[in-house]
């Protein structure tokens, strides 16, 4: 089965016309939808029962790690990684229950690299999720580098987790490469960021727009067409996340993407309510 959304429900105008979506009308559109919300804060358990009303029965839901996990921030004096992962999982609890969870994505940062104690910090946060599926993003290229490339597979298909692949700017040196190699036959996960050679690197408060700001072809959308048929059959799912946000371009592309594979998603919500 092949699921297709965007990162985040908000920000797709092209889907509504309007600045801000919900996740009802978003809804209608996709049956997948990456919730970046939750690397800022674990959500409230109220707020994730609020979600499921608004999505049909077979919605499903990635959910980005809190950035604590994932080495973008240090915890705080008397924070335990052990209870905030006990924590997010009372959250995201009736998304489990009900079957709504895809899996947890842990996206680290350029300067988790290939060495000894990040490799045993991923041991530890598979320990810390062990029962849950977990997909994880590399962005230092390290990891894929000649020397590294097969023991790095082995190792996440050894843990279990879901080694995600990337579509990003190409003419980058400190860019990972497209490595469409499965490494867990119960899920693929596809993640398109868009080429943005220019902007990818950029710091400052812009740094997130630019770095998506970015519009696929057709001729670009029929390239990765192919890999995801390259490797469909090896996996019973998956998941293309579209995270070319920033100029609003996500949504289209994705729509676009959906009819290159020629999908047809069953069970979305109705695109428009009624009078009656």
């Amino acid at each position: 089965m092949i699921q297709i959304g965007c990162t985040s429900f908000k920000e797709h105008t092209y889907l509504t016309g309007k600045k801000e979506s919900s996740l009802f009308e978003y809804a209608a559109y996709f049956p997948l939808v990456e919730m970046d919300t939750s690397f800022y804060a674990i959500p409230k358990q109220t707020y994730v029962k609020e979600w499921l009303k608004q999505v049909p029965e077979r919605f499903q839901f990635i959910m980005k790690l809190p950035k604590v996990f994932t080495k973008h921030e240090e915890l705080t004096e008397g924070e335990s990684l052990k209870e905030l992962a006990q924590e997010l999982l009372e959250s995201v609890k009736p998304m489990i229950e009900q079957g709504n969870l895809f899996c947890l994505l842990a996206q680290f940062p350029p300067y988790f690299d290939c060495r000894r104690e990040n490799v045993d910090y991923l041991r530890i946060l598979r320990q810390l999720f062990p029962q849950i599926p977990m997909a994880v993003e590399l962005r230092n290229n390290s990891w894929y580098d000649s020397t590294f490339l097969a023991r790095t597979r082995a190792f996440m298909q050894e843990q279990k987790f879901s080694l995600v692949i990337v579509d990003e700017p190409k003419k980058l040196s400190t860019t990972i490469p497209f490595d469409s190699y499965v490494t867990n036959s119960s899920f693929v996960f596809f993640r398109f960021h868009g080429r943005n050679d220019i902007g990818w690197n950029a710091t400052g408060p812009d740094a997130k727009r630019l770095r998506t700001n970015y519009r696929y072809s057709k001729e670009e959308l029929e390239e990765l067409q192919e890999a995801v048929a390259a490797v469909k059959d090896q996996s019973k799912q998956v998941a293309i996340i579209f995270n070319n946000n920033a100029g609003g371009d996500a949504a289209e592309n994705a729509l676009q993407f959906k009819d290159l594979l020629q999908l047809d998603f069953e069970n979305l919500n109705p695109s428009q309510l009624g009078l009656f």
